[in-house]
């Protein structure tokens, strides 16, 4: 089985749980996707704050296009915003995706009944009407542009793909998506 589709869109989200941008190109590393998920907002411990326990992040933006930098809607102090002591932005070792380096999901995924929020998925694509379930795409690799993935796990709470990067490169929305059979 080949099925042969197209790169619709591409999320880079710089800093965990804050809105992201769509550009039309990114690098993709061992790591995943460069610029990435490479910061959190943490408390005055360095705990991690995810949005499930405080839905305020989602209201933070970045100052500008790729930034890691984060201002509150009302101009007031971070841990005054969020109510907690000591939050600050900082640099997460390792990055701060919690299950692998990308999220990839497809348009036929995303419409699937109960397939959950796919928002934060770093690549959609559109494989076509003949699209595969996902649990027999589990285990393939996809090459999309210059990058090659080998599609793994699918996530808990949402419709796609995790993947891990066989091999880095540089995508580009439109670019030609191939899926091989698992092997």
């Amino acid at each position: 089985m080949t099925v042969v589709g197209v790169l619709r869109q591409i999320q880079l989200f710089p800093v965990k749980s804050l809105p992201g941008s769509t550009p039309s190109t990114a690098d993709v590393g061992p790591d995943g996707l460069v610029g990435d998920r490479l910061s959190a907002v943490v408390d005055g411990e360095g705990v991690v704050l995810r949005v499930k326990q405080h839905p305020r992040l989602r209201e933070l933006r970045l100052t500008g296009p790729g930034s890691t930098l984060v201002a509150t809607p009302d101009g007031s102090p971070l841990p005054d915003f969020l109510g907690v002591p000591g939050a600050h932005l900082a640099a997460v070792d390792g990055g701060a995706r919690q299950v692998a380096p990308v999220h990839l999901v497809s348009t036929g995924q995303r419409l699937a009944p109960g397939a959950g929020d796919s928002s934060r998925a770093n690549l959609v694509v559109d494989l076509g009407p003949d699209e595969p379930a996902p649990d027999a795409m589990v285990g393939a690799l996809c090459s999309i542009g210059a990058v090659v993935l080998r599609l793994g796990e699918r996530p808990r709470h949402c419709a796609g793909l995790f993947a891990a990067v066989v091999s880095p490169g540089a995508l580009r929305v439109g670019d030609e998506v191939r899926v091989g059979s698992p092997g």
